[in-house]
C-alpha cells in the first residue's frame, strides 16, 4: 500500500497485458488485505480467557479475560483488578497502550496472575489465531498469552 507504480508503454499492443498484469496484482494485493481485515475481525467483541500467561497455566479459580472492541478499546479483568485502555490491529501486528486499572488488592496468587497478565498485555506486538484460541505473541514471536474463545459481548 502507498506505492505509486509507474509503466511506460512502447508500443500499444503490450498496454493492454501490462494492465492486466498489473490490475492483477493489485487485485491479489486487495485479497490479501481483505483476508487480514477478516482475521482481526475474528477477534473483535469477544470475551477471551486466559488458560497460559507467559507460558505457565492460569491459576484455578482466577479468571483473567481481555476483550478488544472494533473501535481499538480495551477491557477486561487481569485477575483481581479491572483493566482498560486501547489496542492497535494491523495485519498480524498489535500492540496495546495507555492501559489503566483499578487498585484493589487481593490475595497473593491472584495478584501474582494479574501481574503476569498485564506484563504479557504490555509486551505483546503481534497475534495470531489457533482455532478457538487467541495467542498474544512479543516482539520475538513468542506466546506470551493464550486465551481461548470466550463469550460475545
Amino acid at each position: 500500500m502507498g506505492q505509486v507504480i509507474r509503466v511506460r508503454f512502447a508500443a500499444g499492443g503490450r498496454a493492454g497485458a501490462v494492465c492486466g498484469a498489473v490490475a492483477v496484482l493489485l487485485g491479489a494485493c486487495s485479497l490479501a488485505i481483505d483476508e487480514r481485515d477478516e482475521m482481526a475481525e475474528q477477534i473483535y467483541g469477544k470475551t477471551w480467557i486466559a488458560s497460559q500467561i507467559e507460558g505457565a497455566p492460569v491459576v484455578p479459580g482466577i479468571t483473567s479475560d481481555l476483550l478488544i472492541a472494533a473501535d481499538g478499546k480495551v477491557s477486561g479483568n487481569a485477575g483481581c483488578n479491572n483493566y482498560f485502555g486501547s489496542a492497535i490491529v494491523d495485519d498480524d501486528a498489535m500492540a496495546f497502550g495507555n492501559l489503566g486499572t483499578t487498585k484493589k488488592a487481593c490475595p497473593g496468587a491472584t495478584m501474582g496472575q494479574e501481574d503476569r497478565m498485564l506484563r504479557a498485555l504490555d509486551s505483546t506486538r503481534g497475534y495470531r489465531l489457533d482455532r478457538d484460541d487467541l495467542l498474544l505473541l512479543d516482539a520475538g514471536g513468542n506466546t506470551v498469552l493464550r486465551l481461548t474463545l470466550g463469550e460475545s459481548a
